[in-house]
């Protein structure tokens, strides 16, 4: 389970920064002297321990709001505010979180053109809407935070609004604008030198390589992170980080160490009252206990959460935790509970349009009915999980047009502003016509050439805009027909066989038994034809995280552990569509030769670009073989053929008994 992590750091009031002493703040309040430095420290003191002490967080702003009726102490209310806002959004009080923001905008009326203020409001709005799950309305709030005037609300809150922005890039899916805005806000941070938002930056990058499956340089984020929480005394943030680290051990296969790091976070976030993260600790703690094959222990933890969010009152998690309810029970032989909780997880996700979700839903309900043999029911559940990727797909389709649209207003837009500077230029020396003639003439030549310019230009970017989206619209046709026609028939063929062989009929069972091993592999390499043409799987990174999952795949059953070292940059690295297919083939088969013939227990995988070539080194230590005494079959010419179709060359060295090394060089272009 992902952390939704949120940054909000405030400027507005040259607030102290957590690692400073409380003691000087609370001895201004114990003054009681009611002015306005008394409601600044009380400010101050909520801000600093919202990430400790959440209760006594929320009393100062209580403080804060509770002052007398004095256009002084407006802007101190408003903030108040949005803080406690904030408080109520972390702990699940929804009704008191839009009591708060409406008496925060009240407030704001009373300084309308106080820029900070308004940042403070708008990045509390989208922080909240964004753990709740309604990204288009946070995206809305942070884009009006990102318009207002950078030097007036100050770089560290830029940089935090970048974070924030990271976190919705995420929930929508936005691997490339998540990765920018983390290391945009990263630069701003290490320039300022502001700890907490290091923190921050770092627990996001940590996110970001944990979702590309780089758990070593993922775990070396998050303990960056974690240690400038513990310098800072932030409780909340430790607990974050804490989960997070739980989280690649889990996935990791450390499943002990993964509990211990799930419970203790899971203590903390008790013992601030945060409802929210406490749920989410307890579903990865039944996710991970389900990976150990303790079902009863995981319902248990699922049931927990379930319990602890329909306490808080919070709806975000319902038919995620109903899902994995519905699988467990399942394996429990729970089959009436198990009924229930994925058919409720389902139509959740189908009245909330929650497409992601709703994919996983009807695939858990898909298998339940596949288990119990009623498979016309199984059917219709596929039907509907295809429906949905289908649905993510065109979602993904319609951002890629959106791109290429604002790219070329981008460009319509420069266009259009150096004509106008060429008309003023053109005004003056119409001023000036009776001095200087000769200048005129060379002026409305100069215009004469960059009119001409500017429309060739126009044309050019019309055309290749144009080109390029009839292009993305083809490979997305090609590999959406092959998905829902072919995809849909073949798994169609493939259940329908194994209703087939249920039947007693024993030379009717042998042939229907060749039809269901045929089409599951036909079906997987439909699935890798449709994925490599697919555009959105462009850039080497996406074909990375392919080979890292074929390669767990392929090598985990078999007990053969996997070293997949990945150079410098190569990750940015686009590959036109036959390249990318042809490596992903050679290291397929490279893989299942090794997994298969090799005897191995290790393997060393380098993929790296040095000189604009691509180089690949897979090496094992198995049995390995003589080159020279051993016929080369289909696996290997095939492998050679695809390497000088990439317009390379391919090494294979081999020796009995000390393994088997291919290496494959190829040019990026």
């Amino acid at each position: 389970m992902r952390y939704l992590v949120c940054f909000f750091f405030f400027a507005c009031f040259e607030s102290i920064a957590q690692t400073a002493k409380l003691d000087s703040l609370q001895t201004i309040v114990s003054q009681n002297k009611k002015d306005t430095v008394h409601a600044k420290a009380l400010l101050n003191l909520g801000i600093n321990l919202e990430r400790s002490d959440l209760k006594r967080s929320t009393e100062s702003y209580w403080a804060v709001l509770n002052m007398k009726n004095d256009p002084a102490f407006n802007k101190f209310k408003t903030t108040a505010a949005v803080r406690l806002a904030g408080n109520y959004s972390a702990t699940g009080k929804l009704d008191s979180v839009d009591y708060y923001f409406e008496k925060a905008e009240a407030l704001l009326q009373f300084n309308p053109n106080d820029l900070k203020l308004a940042y403070a409001l708008y990045i509390g709005k989208g922080i909240h809407y964004n753990r709740i799950g309604k990204y288009d309305i946070a995206l809305s709030n942070y884009q009006k935070a990102l318009a207002l005037d950078h030097q007036i609300i100050g770089q560290d809150n830029v940089a935090g609004l970048y974070i924030n922005l990271a976190n919705v890039h995420s929930s929508l899916n936005d691997q490339n604008s998540r990765m920018q805005s983390a290391y945009k806000a990263l630069e701003i941070f290490e320039k300022t030198q502001n700890k907490t938002g290091l923190s921050f930056a770092y627990n996001l990058l940590g996110n970001v390589y944990y979702h590309l499956k780089n758990y070593n340089e993922a775990e070396k984020k998050f303990l960056q992170s974690l240690e400038y929480r513990k310098l800072l005394g932030d409780k909340r943030g430790e607990a974050v980080v804490i989960g997070n680290l739980g989280n690649i051990y889990s996935d990791m296969g450390y499943f002990e160490e993964a509990i211990t790091y799930f419970s203790k976070a899971k203590e903390i976030n008790e013992s601030l009252g945060l409802n929210n993260q406490v749920g989410e600790n307890l579903i990865n703690l039944g996710k991970n206990y389900e990976k150990m094959g303790d079902y009863e222990s995981s319902l248990s933890h699922f049931q927990e959460a379930q319990n602890v969010f329909e306490t808080a009152g919070i709806k975000t998690y319902e038919a995620v935790i109903l899902a994995d309810m519905g699988k467990v029970q399942r394996l429990l032989s729970k089959d009436k509970e198990a009924y229930n909780s994925l058919l409720a997880a389902s139509k959740i996700t189908s009245n909330e349009k929650d497409y992601g979700n709703a994919v996983t839903a009807y695939k858990n309900l898909k298998e339940y009915y596949q288990e119990k043999g009623e498979y016309r029911q199984a059917l219709e559940a596929q039907s509907k999980e295809y429906a949905y990727r289908d649905s993510i797909g065109i979602s993904a389709l319609q951002a890629q047009l959106k791109e290429l649209e604002s790219r070329y207003a981008l460009d319509l837009k420069e266009n259009e502003i150096s004509l106008l500077k060429t008309e003023k230029e053109l005004d003056r020396v119409e001023l000036d016509r009776r001095k200087a003639n000769q200048n005129l003439i060379l002026a409305v030549f100069i215009f004469l050439i960059l009119l001409a310019g500017i429309l060739v230009n126009k044309y050019r970017i019309v055309g290749r805009t144009k080109r390029l989206l009839e292009v993305e619209k083809l490979r997305n046709s090609i590999a959406r027909d092959l998905h829902d026609d072919l995809g849909s028939t073949l798994s169609s063929i493939h259940i329908l066989s194994q209703m087939a062989l249920q039947k007693e009929d024993q030379a009717s069972k042998n042939l229907f038994s060749k039809i269901n091993t045929q089409t599951a592999s036909m079906m997987d390499k439909l699935s890798d034809i449709v994925w490599s043409i697919n555009p959105n799987n462009d850039d080497l990174d996406q074909l990375l995280s392919k080979m890292q999952e074929f390669a767990a795949e392929i090598l985990e059953p078999k007990g053969i552990t996997c070293q997949f070292e990945v150079g410098k940059g190569a990750e940015h690295v686009k590959l036109d569509l036959e390249k990318r297919r042809n490596l992903f083939l050679i290291f397929k088969e490279a893989l299942n030769n090794a997994a298969k013939y090799a005897d191995s227990k290790h393997l060393e995988i380098k993929l790296k670009v040095e000189d604009h070539k691509l180089n690949l080194l897979i090496k094992d230590d198995g049995k390995g073989f003589d080159l020279h005494q051993t016929k080369k079959g289909n696996g290997l010419f095939n492998m050679q053929q695809r390497a000088s179709m990439m317009g390379g060359s391919m090494t294979i060295e081999s020796y009995p008994e000390m393994g088997t090394s291919i290496q494959l060089r190829a040019p990026i272009t």
